[in-house]
């Protein structure tokens, strides 16, 4: 099993030691350290005020703070958890992505997603109606602008004509490429092309509000990967191709667990198809404390490798 966890942004605790260069990097540091394999920033150029007074959450850039991250580390895989592509033109969204794989000498995974926050949309100038035809645009011009010398594509807003993007990402044919969201249409997208998918699990009201399914039990995300299994050998591939991320109590911060009780959790997501657990942290704890934590986690689990990650 492998460790995911995602940069806590905050502005309002610790003085500000969240937000600082210091901060991000003694926490990644930390974190590869600890063991944990997978250090991700999500994606929320503009969000409404009211969105984080309700429990939002403040972002740096990903593409920025995952670059900054690679200078300070070796090893973690840096991740986009999510990426919204409707939001950008997805030539420049590419570019982005390209550099952080290359300043990462080849760490890069990209979570992506097609939003869901229409204050967002709009504050961008993005049609939220047209969110998922321009996420399946984006897509299709990642995947190719990557591949080909001379991309040409006419899309809903833009017109390539010959353009080139170099230099071109490290990994071949293109860093992996996962899906994130519950819904019908995110498992289409994963059976198709997609190299891994992270799923919400936990609140309902979480989900309502993302506007996808809940997810709240390993039963129900068991009844998931086998709808997913069928759409995968529908699409001529395996459901073991994929990596699968997932938050649980066995990497909850918050939960005092023995180190047997979250092995033994562990060792149940990994007979479902699950590589990577997501770590949950304390919002109520300070950097240092928060470090201390990480450390500890990675201590507790670190002899329980019960499967490996595809990416």
């Amino acid at each position: 099993m492998k460790f995911l966890v995602e940069y806590p942004v905050s502005s309002e605790r610790g003085g500000g030691e969240w937000i600082s260069p210091d901060g991000i990097r003694r926490f990644a540091q930390t974190a590869e350290e600890a063991g944990i394999d997978a250090l991700a920033f999500t994606d929320h150029p503009a969000p409404s005020a009211k969105w984080l007074r309700q429990g939002g959450h403040e972002t740096f850039d990903p593409f920025a703070a995952l670059a900054f991250c690679a200078a300070v580390t070796t090893r973690l895989r840096l991740m986009t958890r999510l990426v919204v592509l409707p939001y950008r033109n997805p030539l420049a969204t590419a570019k982005s992505l390209a550099t952080v794989d290359v300043l990462s000498g080849g760490r890069a995974t990209f979570v992506l997603g097609a939003g869901y926050l229409r204050s967002e949309f709009a504050a961008l100038g993005v049609d939220f109606a047209e969110r998922n035809a321009l996420f399946d645009e984006a897509v299709e011009v990642l995947r190719n602008l990557w591949t080909t010398e001379e991309f040409r594509f006419a899309g809903r807003r833009f017109t390539a004509l010959g353009v080139t993007s170099l230099p071109r990402p490290v990994q071949l044919p293109h860093p992996p490429l996962w899906l994130g969201g519950n819904s019908s249409v995110v498992l289409d997208r994963v059976a198709r092309f997609g190299a891994g998918w992270s799923p919400m699990l936990g609140d309902p009201s979480v989900a309502a509000a993302a506007r996808t399914r809940s997810i709240t039990s390993h039963d129900e995300l068991r009844g998931l990967l086998d709808d997913l299994g069928g759409r995968m050998a529908a699409a001529g591939r395996n459901l073991d191709e994929l990596d699968i991320a997932v938050p649980d109590p066995a990497a909850d911060l918050r939960l005092a667990m023995s180190p047997d009780e979250r092995r033994t959790r562990l060792a149940e997501l990994a007979k479902l198809g699950v590589t990577y657990t997501v770590v949950r942290l304390d919002p109520a704890a300070d950097l240092p404390t928060t470090c201390a934590q990480l450390a500890e986690l990675g201590r507790a689990v670190g002899a329980a490798q019960p499967c490996s990650s595809r990416s």
